[in-house]
């Protein structure tokens, strides 16, 4: 199953049909969103019987949820006060609904720009549920100031967030600039784009989905422009046949290595095999060839008569170049004008499933009309830095915007793009783009790039759509990432040992998904 990452527009759109056209009332909305944030409150701190507990309801619905969820936690006999950002009066439609049948309960409400929040005793529980997705930053003086004594109460208190930690983007999961910083966010309907981007992580605490009553037929023809990777992607990797062979698993061919740079091309081919393929060769200039002579399941195609790249290798390697299956071009291959050379004629005859990684992606942002000569099927695998040299711009400047740079790139060149980094991004043709869950620090280590290359490598040499290949390697890579957290909880693994965990995690991964199906 697919899970969708809206944006707020888009959310809101959703939102307005379901009133105006289904007809289903915001105020049940607001009901249904805070019977789910008690629900998950419950599962997460336990009896709510006793626990004293601080409501911050902003000026928008966001505030409406919080009023709602106030009143479901004094029926379970907890000690609630509200502080509302505006006046009671100015509250309208459905929060003022909502609002009306708390006070009609007698919990105690004060205005919030008046409450001396230094005379706060210590609090069980902060709700927050001052700013939704819908707000654009950046905050007002006096908002960052509620925002800041939260995060301060939060310390020794259990913050739940309501469909997002306020102060956050919606859009890029940036604090706007100050954001909340909450044990447990409870989003509703779907999880909103930004809480799956880097920038959120630290404010998000443990994220849970809890579905309100938009019916799906609504989001099914209003689609989301993002979506997440998730688990169901093993269903894609069947179990192998009693009688396969070799041939089966495709034949993958790795096209780089220079002097100095002969670790790389391992890492990918070693990757290349723990991922599944029957078959793995390196191409390399002829005088770089015995660097690999100590893995006899490795072959090797010297190329040229050096120990460098040049125009003449592609003489060398086009006779040959039809019978892989997949070929990565790019780990270790240097950025020498030879290199750009070699680079060339390949792109004149180039084999249709070929992943760019690594140096090839530099010397074709020295290019860029190269690109036109990569065809549809090709993979280009940058890193933020490597991005940047495309856009001419930072690394900082693509991190900002990871998800528009993507969309950019791989719609406007008609290419599959896998823009690296925490929450990495898969791209294709069209929308949507999707997203990595995993933001593994274990991951975060020179050579690792060259594994995730080898994987999608492998698994296009398999037979798998290309794009497909690239959603399926990326969560691959990030789930062994967080599974090697478990023996490596401070890093310290080789890029190695991620490759050859990969077999480990995809057992765990099988496991995992038939677990939460049974």
């Amino acid at each position: 199953m697919v899970t969708l990452l809206p944006t707020p527009e888009e959310m809101s759109r959703w939102d307005r049909l379901t009133i105006d056209e289904f007809g289903l009332s915001g105020q049940i909305l607001m009901e249904n969103a805070s019977r789910a944030a008690l629900y998950a409150l419950k599962k997460e701190f336990g009896p709510l019987r006793a626990a004293s507990v601080m409501v911050f309801a902003g000026p928008g619905n966001n505030g409406g949820d919080a009023f709602a969820l106030a009143r479901h936690l004094v029926n379970l006999g907890a000690t609630v006060l509200i502080l509302h950002a505006k006046h009671l009066a100015q509250y309208t439609q459905d929060s003022a609904y909502h609002l009306k049948l708390a006070m009609d309960m007698g919990i105690p409400c004060s205005y919030l720009p008046e409450y001396e929040m230094d005379l706060v005793p210590r609090i069980d529980i902060i709700v927050d549920g001052l700013l939704g997705t819908g707000f654009e930053g950046p905050l007002r003086p006096n908002v960052q100031a509620w925002i800041k004594s939260i995060n301060k109460l939060g310390v020794h208190s259990y913050v739940l967030s309501l469909d997002i930690p306020s102060g956050l983007s919606g859009t890029t999961g940036q604090p706007m600039p100050q954001a909340v910083e909450a044990d447990l966010t409870v989003t509703f309907e779907e999880a909103k784009l930004g809480l799956f981007l880097p920038p959120a992580k630290k404010h998000v605490g443990k994220l849970v989905t809890s579905k309100i009553g938009i019916p799906r037929h609504i989001k099914d023809q209003h689609p989301t422009a993002h979506v997440a990777l998730g688990p169901d992607l093993a269903d894609l990797l069947p179990e192998p046949g009693a009688t396969m062979h070799k041939g089966d698993a495709g034949h993958i061919l790795i096209l780089g290595g220079s002097p100095g740079l002969t670790g790389a091309p391992m890492l990918a081919a070693r990757a290349a095999f723990r991922s599944g393929a029957g078959l793995v060769s390196i191409a390399c200039p002829k005088a770089l060839t015995s660097a690999y002579g100590n893995f006899p399941e490795i072959m090797t195609l010297g190329l040229g008569n050096s120990d460098q790249w040049c125009s003449g290798c592609f003489d060398s390697l086009l006779p040959s170049l039809s019978r892989y299956s997949a070929v990565v071009f790019g780990p270790g291959l240097g950025r020498t004008d030879g290199a750009m050379a070699f680079l060339e004629r390949y792109l004149a005859q180039p084999h249709a499933r070929t992943l760019y990684d690594a140096d090839a992606l530099f010397l074709l942002a020295q290019r860029p009309d190269l690109l036109a000569l990569i065809g549809p099927d090709a993979v280009l695998t940058p890193h933020p830095g490597e991005m940047a040299n495309f856009f001419g711009v930072t690394a900082g400047a693509i991190n900002l915007a990871r998800a528009s740079y993507a969309r950019e790139f791989s719609f406007g060149r008609c290419v599959n793009l896998v823009l690296k980094g925490a929450a990495t991004i898969v791209a294709g043709h069209e929308d949507p783009i999707s997203i990595s869950p995993f933001c593994a620090p274990n991951l975060a280590i020179g050579g690792s790039g060259d594994v995730l290359a080898g994987i999608i490598g492998s698994l296009m040499a398999q037979g798998h759509p290309p794009l497909t290949a690239a959603r399926i390697g990326v969560y691959w890579h990030g789930y062994a990432g967080t599974q090697l957290a478990n023996d490596f909880p401070y890093r310290g693994n080789t890029p190695m040992e991620i490759a050859d965990y990969l077999p480990t995690a995809l057992k765990e991964w099988k496991k995992c998904v038939q677990l939460k199906i049974s």
